[in-house]
């Protein structure tokens, strides 16, 4: 067990898998199939070519050579570890509870207890394994030739460790959504690795040998395996991989969303697991939209129907909320770009961070990337908004962030002609707009995502071990997550002053023999008050108070809602606000004029001039010309309905001016609602736009008129449209929901 964990340590490079998951993965090997490095760690041999050779590069060194010699012996690493344990047992300086909790540490079921202590750095393990991280960014469609090799070992060059650190900026204060992604991992490792064992075992294959690819993937193919770690990206243009085919190697490139960075984390984490398949990323992502798209995709639950409710969500905005129409929707508004972006990033947070129900799906952990590194503004101080306002809000709130930005900044202002690292502000010597960075940037910033994750992990694992609490009875292991102490952890004192205080790890009991007035209350359940300027250090903690008061049945931990009979189960679907929904290009097979036809087809009862368009490669249902109408019918609606919300694209000129439609909402041949929405505007470029219809709501309004505000389950539904003035209109979105 010793020389595993400590074998185990080295290969975790890539814990950043998300939460561990490298460890997890090249745990599967046993000590005969490691290479000892000179200090005490491991690789394992299923990477054991990379690690001695990179591919199409020099042949290792002498240095090389030892720092992966095969290891006959005990682990250096542990062996240190456990005489100095010994050492420190017999001078008497570890009592009897550290000894049982050291105890108690290899007996659970978690990772971070494989690791030797201290838990190895996040910037000594990437420094380590630069090799296995230089293979495994290999593109899965240039696996033959990988002719992106020097392209990809000259980007790794400059993106030297202690850059890739500085892009993390801020860790996240409550700690257990970490716990349990740990345990989503490692249910699903366990099981991954006991097929495995049983394959090897019936074949009489040797620990040192690899099974076969086909063997491998019909244990993920396996109904019964554990759910992978779930992680989406939202984002805009970026973030879809818009120019990502850019690149000094060649013309031809990689389609945008396999070339974009969320399209090449999942095979770059699984290319360093060995092949097991532990964490998939999601990609919600539309070009034009901002985080006020993501507050409402969010809200209605618009994500694609194969898109499961994430354990991590990435907010990747950063770009499109520094975008020229975020600018000119600030000034619309009559506030400064600074304020909108706060607003809108606190709005998201606090949506996404917000249970929808009470004892509901535990909130996902959110982290922020900064990757703005655009020219919308030319003033370089005013560039750095996007970035100052992630890290208050991330501070201030208690979340996780990143920057590419600030990994890179230093090298794309000593030259801002370059294009492999930022867009490409010069064309042909000429400096112009450009936002979107090509294929090197995308590269990169998988190593800022994945050193992020690895840092994570090992801050974790580095957190004091403790014993959860368990419940009387009826808590499984699942609910009883808290391993680690950290500022996140829902502990409630013992007594009336003593502060929740624990002896832990040696600490000492308290003497209790004078009350100590004048220490922190525990703080209040649920989010701090929204961050404004008139938010005093008077009424905070009040105006906290109230809100975790008022709000008290949504911030229920995990054993008051068992103690209430209401937990919910991790793989119980959630619950859709919206009875009917569709954004283009959200989902998978939604980006065709054909598709969206079939999209709108069933529920269409009239049709007169409306058809799906993707004129200047932007898809939505437009109208051939005034007077154009359609109508949509359900019979009988599966839940209330209190508002229709359309995402439509405004633009500018003469095709577009004037354009207007109207929208009318029936039920039982009765009027619900009625408005008009332009469709033009007088920004000059195109921008999406989310109008919310209410039930109730009469446009234009009729004098003593009053219309119920709910449409109820089992009434029919009927929804007309019509082109009243211009010559064009665009839906790119609809959702019908209970709010």
């Amino acid at each position: 067990m010793a020389r595993t964990r400590a074998i185990i340590t080295h290969i975790a490079t890539f814990l950043a898998g998300v939460f561990v998951s490298t460890l997890l993965a090249t745990y599967q090997l046993s000590s005969n199939e490691l290479k000892l490095d000179a200090g005490g760690g491991a690789v394992p041999n299923s990477l054991k070519v990379e690690a001695n050779t990179v591919r199409g590069g020099a042949k290792p060194t002498n240095r090389d050579h030892q720092n992966h010699s095969v290891g006959t012996g005990n682990d250096v690493t542990d062996e240190k570890h456990s005489n100095s344990i010994h050492s420190l047992e017999s001078r008497g300086e570890i009592d009897e509870s550290t000894q049982a909790e050291k105890k108690s540490s290899n007996e659970h079921h978690n990772i971070c207890s494989l690791f030797p202590q201290p838990t190895p750095t996040a910037l000594s393990m990437w420094s380590t394994h630069l090799p296995h991280i230089f293979n495994a960014t290999k593109h899965p469609g240039d696996q033959d030739d990988f002719i992106y090799h020097d392209f990809t070992a000259l980007l790794l060059h400059f993106m030297t460790p202690d850059r890739v650190q500085r892009g993390v900026k801020t860790m996240p204060l409550d700690w257990s959504p970490v716990e349990r992604g740990l345990d989503v991992i490692y249910k699903r490792w366990k099981f991954i690795q006991n097929e495995v064992d049983a394959y090897r075992a019936s074949h009489n294959i040797d620990s040192g040998e690899s099974i076969p690819p086909y063997v491998l993937q019909d244990i993920h193919n396996n109904p019964t395996i554990p759910r992978k770690l779930n992680v989406l990206v939202m984002g805009g243009s970026v973030t879809v991989g818009v120019v990502c085919n850019i690149n000094p190697v060649t013309s031809t490139g990689i389609s945008r969303r396999s070339c974009a960075w969320p399209g090449r984390m999942t095979s770059f984490f699984s290319a360093l697991f060995g092949g097991y398949e532990l964490v998939q990323f999601h990609t919600v992502a539309m070009g034009g939209t901002n985080t006020e798209s993501g507050i409402t995709m969010w809200d209605y639950s618009l994500l694609p129907g194969d898109t499961p409710y994430p354990d991590v969500v990435i907010n990747a905005y950063a770009t499109n909320d520094m975008h020229y129409n975020s600018v000119q929707s600030a000034l619309a508004k009559n506030i400064t770009l600074e304020h909108s972006v706060m607003q809108l990033n606190q709005a998201f947070m606090r949506q996404l961070l917000t249970p929808k129900r009470e004892c509901g799906h535990l909130p996902p952990l959110l982290l922020y990337l900064d990757d703005y590194l655009g020219n919308e503004q030319n003033e370089v101080l005013t560039t750095m908004i996007s970035s100052q306002v992630i890290h208050t809000v991330s501070v201030y709130y208690g979340l996780g962030s990143m920057s590419y930005a600030d990994a890179l900044r230093d090298i794309v202002y000593g030259d801002t002609k370059e294009w492999w690292f930022q867009p490409h502000w010069y064309e042909n010597g000429v400096y112009q707009r450009a936002v979107h960075p090509h294929m090197g940037m995308h590269i990169a910033n998988v190593w800022v995502v994945g050193f992020y994750f690895l840092n994570l992990v090992s801050t974790y694992c580095s957190l004091p071990e403790i014993d959860s609490p368990r419940s009387s009875e009826g808590e499984t292991l699942q609910q009883q997550r808290h391993n680690r102490l950290h500022a996140g952890l829902d502990s409630n004192s013992k007594g009336i002053w003593d502060y929740a205080y624990q002896n832990h790890h040696g600490m000492p009991d308290l003497r209790a023999n004078i009350e100590l007035k004048g220490g922190p209350k525990h703080k209040p359940r649920g989010l701090p008050p929204i961050l404004t300027k008139d938010l005093s250090l008077e009424n905070i903690t009040q105006l906290w108070l109230d809100d975790a008061t008022a709000n008290s049945y949504l911030w229920k931990n995990t054993r008051e809602c068992l103690r209430d009979g209401k937990v919910v189960e991790e793989d119980e679907p959630v619950e859709k606000p919206c009875m009917y929904s569709w954004v283009v290009g959200l989902e998978r097979f939604l980006d065709k004029p054909k598709a969206l036809t079939g999209k709108l087809k069933p529920q269409i009862t009239l049709n007169e001039g409306w058809s799906a368009s993707d004129d200047n490669n932007k898809l939505g249902w437009v109208p051939s010309g005034v007077g154009s109408k359609f109508t949509m019918e359900w019979t009988h609606v599966t839940q209330p309905i209190r508002a229709l919300t359309l995402m439509v694209m405004r633009s500018y000129g003469e095709k577009w001016e004037g354009s207007k439609i109207k929208v009318e909402i029936w039920s039982k041949e009765k009027l619900m609602a009625r408005d008009e929405i332009v469709g033009f505007h007088d920004k000059k470029t195109s921008e999406t736009y989310n109008i919310k219809i209410e039930i109730g709501t009469l446009f234009p309004r009729e004098l003593g008129a009053t219309l119920d505000k709910e449409i109820t389950t089992g009434s029919g539904l009927k929804i007309e449209f019509e082109l009243v003035e211009g010559n064009t209109f665009k839906i790119s979105g609809m959702a019908i929901c209970d709010h």
